[in-house]
């Protein structure tokens, strides 16, 4: 039997497909750089709001909140499923010592989301602060898993009012159209909260 190329192809992106989803912890113990270890024993339900840590966790409550937006920036990106991960308030990536695959590196601040009908999000957590000793701006990562199942990282979440957010910052930036830069407010309850849409590649 002869296979096209175009069969081919799509044979391969659905296998590999599956092999995310049923992708466990312990298959990224040697390859926790595989973007897809991200998603790695994700739960099977999420909601358009994630969760990272709980009211123990030292640091000021932060919550960022937007629209994913298609690449042509005006069109709303449903049941798209983002990672988030980032540090704690003293600026490392905290373990509780049981972690497996690519939470050894990222520790427990992490958790998982899917956009709504509308494409939108909340992100409820602490505010990270900034590697010791290093000239980088707070951030928080978040990595996309779109329906069709593309995978990839996009600009931080940062902080307006950080120092290291600057000019030298900003032309560091792959993409350009959606730097991640966030402006926190204090709300009545004392929680700084942000917006940002965001806008896939």
């Amino acid at each position: 039997m002869i296979i096209s190329k175009q069969l081919l192809f799509v044979l391969l992106i659905a296998s590999s497909l599956l092999s995310a989803q049923n992708l466990l912890q312990s298959d990224c113990e040697a390859d926790n750089e595989n973007i897809a270890c991200c998603f790695a024993e994700m739960p099977a339900a999420l909601s358009s709001t994630m969760t990272i840590g709980d009211q123990r966790e030292e640091g000021k409550r932060m919550i960022v909140r937007g629209t994913v937006m298609k690449s042509d920036g005006k069109t709303p990106y449903a049941s798209v499923i983002l990672y988030a991960y980032h540090t704690n308030a003293k600026g490392i990536y905290p373990k509780r010592g049981n972690e497996k695959g690519i939470r050894k590196r990222h520790g427990y601040l992490h958790g998982w989301l899917k956009t709504d009908s509308l494409g939108q999000y909340e992100i409820r957590s602490i505010r990270p602060e900034p590697y010791p000793s290093w000239d980088t701006p707070a951030h928080v990562h978040i990595v996309v898993k779109e329906p069709n199942g593309k995978m990839y990282y996009i600009n931080d979440i940062v902080f307006s009012d950080d120092p290291f957010v600057n000019e030298r910052y900003i032309a560091s930036l792959r993409d350009r159209r959606d730097n991640g830069i966030v402006t926190l407010k204090r709300n009545n309850n004392g929680v700084l909260e942000g917006t940002r849409t965001m806008i896939l590649k």
